[in-house]
């Protein structure tokens, strides 16, 4: 019968690829002591869930992909901290090792985030960065950054606040810099990488990617609203054509090899980020991403500021499939090592470095943190 044909093939393919990457990682000593290290990554991330820590933001970023991403209903937000506590301690015991805060602006209700300090081994804030999270608050923080100057910032986000989010951050390990690229702001990302080297930040990068929502307003030719459809118009959006997309992974490359101790990003992943066409295989029917490994399936989660399960297809929702390029998605697509990233020893190599690059945007951790020996313990035994 065609099912069970598909998935013994599926699982001869699984036996292939394993088989393949244990012969590459053990070609030499160096390979098989990344592969190790690399697998540890991996598993920070076996059990995410996303939780939306509110629905409010002090800012209007073109096309946002919350507010511009058929949010549908407003739910009343819980505002019992203690509830939150114990909902992260439900979630705690469910076994959840990565913690997505993500909203609108999570920053707004750092209350919030203190009540989870405690519960998580890891956990990654995506904030504009105008507001400094406090210090005991021991996640990962994505600072968002649409643009280095002061014009594009206003146009993209309705105010200029790129400068202010480097004076909130200054200093702070638990920081990384999120610069979203798009054809719109490319000529000011060499000053934003300037500026990550003069304060000691570590820079990586996202590509502006549109909602389903966005882009039925630009078909229909609709009139500006003065919130989160502003200035767009067709024939003038972020969106990337064929040829920003070739002009971007060029820029990032220079950028890499001018800033090579201040970002933190990968040739490999730049190289397959900036591809034309669809980077996930397009479900025909629903035009849903087949394979992206930001969607919502199995244990991952997504909980809205209620505290109850939000339906989503993955950690932005409305974000359209076949033209997404969002760095989540994009890299918790490379968990899984494809037959092209087994074809030899180098490109195995670029995987474990995609990899070791993934760890580096999306892990921190605070050796001063209670329990932090009992997390280097627990994965050591793994």
């Amino acid at each position: 019968m065609p099912e069970p044909e598909t998935g013994h093939a599926r699982l001869r393919d699984q036996r292939a690829l394993h088989a393949r990457v244990h012969e590459l990682a053990h070609t030499s000593a160096d390979l098989s002591a990344r592969y190790k290290a690399a697998k540890q990554i991996i598993r920070a991330f076996r059990k995410p869930a996303f939780y939306e820590v509110t629905q409010r933001c002090n800012l209007f970023c073109e096309g946002c992909y919350y507010f511009e991403g058929g949010l549908g209903e407003v739910v009343r937000e819980t505002a019992d901290t203690t509830a939150w506590k114990r909902f992260y301690a439900e979630e705690a015991a469910r076994g959840v090792t990565m913690a997505y805060f993500v909203g609108a602006e999570p920053a707004l209700h750092q209350e919030r985030l203190l009540a989870a300090a405690p519960m998580f081994p890891y956990g990654n804030i995506g904030t504009n960065g105008t507001i400094a999270i406090h210090p005991d608050v021991p996640y990962r923080i994505g600072v968002s950054l649409w643009a280095g100057d002061d014009a594009t910032d206003r146009t993209l986000r309705g105010a200029s606040v790129f400068r202010k989010a480097f004076r909130n951050y200054e200093g702070d390990p638990r920081a990384i810099m999120l610069f979203t690229l798009s054809p719109w702001n490319l000529d000011t990302v060499a000053s934003v990488a300037q500026m990550c080297r003069d304060h000691g930040l570590p820079l990586t990068f996202n590509m502006y990617s549109p909602t389903t929502t966005y882009l039925a307003k630009l078909a229909a030719g609709a009139p500006h609203d003065g919130r989160y459809f502003r200035v767009s118009a067709p024939g003038h959006t972020p969106c990337f054509s064929a040829d920003d997309l070739e002009r971007t992974r060029d820029k990032v490359e220079s950028l890499m090899e001018n800033y090579p101790d201040t970002i933190v990003y990968s040739k490999a992943y730049n190289a397959w980020a900036t591809r034309p066409g669809p980077l996930y295989d397009i479900d025909p029917d629903s035009g849903i991403a087949t394979h992206c490994g930001s969607r919502m399936i199995g244990a991952m989660k997504y909980y809205g500021a209620n505290l109850q399960p939000k339906s989503a297809k993955c950690g932005t929702s409305d974000v359209d499939c076949s033209t997404c390029r969002m760095y989540s998605g994009g890299w918790s697509s490379k968990f899984q090592p494809t037959s092209r990233d087994l074809q030899s020893p180098a490109t195995f190599q670029a995987w474990l470095e995609m990899i070791e690059v993934l760890g580096k945007i999306f892990l921190y951790r605070d050796p001063h943190r209670r329990g932090y020996g009992r997390l280097e313990a627990m994965e050591a035994a793994e």
